[in-house]
């Protein structure tokens, strides 16, 4: 008999074939690699300020059941303001008309809204009496899709949370809603028209049930300015400011569009040397301003001062802009430019730095602080001075499954604690904008992993002790927090686990009897993981489900199986850390066939 390692090299591996991919990890969900090992991602709690972030005032009500339905009606104190397809949030309600609190204390899609205080949903259970709830909470959520942190000049930590309808910052505990009056949000209405769809689907001359159309989105850019939050919404254009102190140790009421500012842009910036910088200024997609040094309300060059503007040298729009070392660099719809000091009299000279390189979401661009990434068309890319094309194992799960017309919702963090990048982007029908799968780039063992999980922004640790992240209904959620046991909207059946490509025991042209499982991994209380194989004679042949495996403290398990390939799954723990090190099994070499 003879020891084989079965255990694959770091990383997941979906280009090709599975048999292509022979002796390699192929898919996966909540596991990351580390120092070469498989381990799970750490779980996620609600945000201990959390309450859903709100484009309405937080509303109360009750909801009434009917007998033999499953439809709630829902009635608000206030007006709501919603329309069908809207989200809202009850929470708080008690068991009513034989319909559990689980079944109503949730997200649901709006159904129905004939009146401005009465709206419609549908639960997943039946009533069973006519019956009307006492009164509880009702949110209707905003989406974020931005987030940035700072300090105050006395270290208060301030977040601020830009979401499709509004903005909202949090500070001293304390929730703000500091949409400035008049802001136009990335309210994103779906273009359901006659010729909106494939040719022959549905009914001539109806409105689509969905759309193929590429949707224009839109995005936030935050600094703060000091102590004072300044940003930009490209649905908006208007660069507005917001105070923690307005002068009398209250905040501002909401943000106000900075004088003398320009309209009509894309994203916004504050430079090293203290500058104001609007990318596509004044609707001009080519114009870069910026105000005064130390002046934000002076945009006007004159000689006294250091306000200007430039063109940047391409046939493309300006759209985001990220610092790099001493340099901003320029996100333009065909390429980046690099936007760099160089004193008086001219204050800032720009150049190329990369072209055919363009980024499908302004949201997709993040940074590692030595680098900068981001999601190509067909290709990821990074800069640290110069463009380089990053060869990926798992590009065709991405590029192979978005849904390119909400692609541009794809976003991109960093997670320093684990020296990754991590890209969530939209996988479904048509109508699926919130990215709801992810894939994990280690980009110091250069090893991917990939997974599934709702998230619309994501900022990392620094300013807060965790990182923080977003849903579509509006929670905020901190992360690496604790184990994936009760993470809030993790469905049951979601578990980490790793799963291989065929492995051919010994030389693959036997075949070999497997006697014993022989693990190896490292946990707090054993058993950490379940070790799963499934085996065939050839790669179009019929597989054989083996079982399942544990391990206990004896370090092995007996195992009766014959195969000339197997493939193998480790599904781990929801409760404890673990790591998975090399997996062996004691085989006996068999005939040929």
């Amino acid at each position: 008999m003879a020891l084989y390692p079965i255990t694959p090299p770091a990383g997941i591996v979906k280009n090709g074939t599975d048999y292509a991919n022979t002796g390699r990890w192929v898919d996966g969900d909540l596991v990351r690699f580390e120092n070469g090992y498989l381990k799970p991602i750490g779980g996620w709690r609600e945000f201990s300020k959390s309450t859903p972030i709100n484009y309405l005032a937080d509303n109360t009500g009750t909801v009434t059941t009917s007998t033999g339905s499953s439809t709630l009606t829902v009635n608000t104190s206030t007006a709501h303001g919603a329309s069908v397809g809207d989200t809202v949030l009850l929470s708080g309600f008690n068991d009513t008309g034989g319909i559990s609190a689980d079944a109503i204390n949730k997200s649901f899609t709006i159904i129905g809204a004939p009146l401005s205080n009465i709206l419609t949903v549908t639960t997943t259970e039946t009533a069973t009496a006519n019956a009307s709830s006492s009164s509880a909470n009702i949110y209707f959520p905003d989406t974020p899709i931005a987030m940035y942190t700072y300090r105050r000049n006395n270290g208060d930590k301030i977040l601020a949370v830009g979401g499709r309808r509004g903005v909202y910052v949090l500070m001293s505990d304390t929730w703000y809603d500091i949409t400035p009056a008049g802001f136009s949000g990335d309210i994103v209405n779906t273009s359901n028209g006659y010729g909106t769809y494939d040719y022959g689907e549905e009914n001539y001359g109806d409105a689509r049930a969905t759309s193929s159309f590429a949707l224009k989105v839109d995005h936030f850019s935050f600094d703060n300015w000091g102590e004072h939050l300044v940003f930009c919404c490209s649905s908006d254009g208007k660069i507005y400011q917001w105070r923690p102190d307005s002068g009398g140790g209250s905040p501002d009421s909401a943000g106000t569009q900075i004088t003398n500012s320009p309209t009509g842009c894309q994203a916004i910036i504050v430079s090293h040397e203290r500058h104001l910088i609007a990318i596509g200024a004044n609707n001009d997609p080519r114009k870069i301003s910026w105000s005064d040094r130390e002046d934000n309300t002076t945009w006007t060059s004159t000689a006294r001062n250091t306000a200007g503007d430039l063109q940047i040298p391409t046939g493309g729009r300006a759209l985001y802009a990220v610092k790099w070392q001493n340099d901003i660099i320029i996100f333009s719809d065909v390429g980046i430019n690099r936007l760099y000091y160089v004193g008086s009299p001219f204050v800032y000279g720009i150049q190329d730095a990369g072209v055919n390189c363009k980024a499908i979401s302004p949201r997709g661009i993040t940074s590692s602080g030595n680098f900068i990434a981001w999601i190509g068309e067909n290709s990821f890319f990074t800069y640290d001075g110069r463009v380089r094309e990053l060869k990926s194992d798992v590009h065709d799960y991405i590029f192979d499954n978005i849904q390119v017309s909400t692609q541009a919702n794809s976003f991109g963090t960093h997670n320093i604690d684990f020296n990754e990048i991590w890209w969530f982007f939209p996988v479904g029908d048509t109508d699926q904008s919130t990215p709801n799968k992810y894939i994990i780039w280690n980009y110091l063992d250069n090893v991917w992993s990939i997974g599934s999980m709702n998230r619309t922004c994501w900022i990392d640790q620094g300013i807060f002790d965790y990182p923080l992240s977003c849903d579509s209904n509006g929670f905020i959620y901190e992360h690496n927090k604790t184990s994936l046991q009760g993470s809030p909207g993790r469905p049951d059946a979601q578990v980490p686990f790793c799963q291989t490509a065929p492995i051919e025991i010994g030389n693959g042209d036997r075949v070999v009897q497997v006697n014993q499982i022989i693990p190896d991994e490292e946990t707090t209380t054993l058993p950490a993981i379940t070790i799963g194989f499934k085996g065939k004679f050839t790669p179009l042949g019929t597989e054989t489900d083996f079982g399942n495996f544990t391990f206990e403290n004896d370090g092995y398990t007996d195992a009766r199986f014959t195969a000339r390939q197997v493939s193998m799954k480790v599904t781990g723990s929801l409760t404890q850390d673990f790591q998975v090190g090399k997996i062996r099994v004691d085989g006996k070499p068999r005939g040929r066939r």
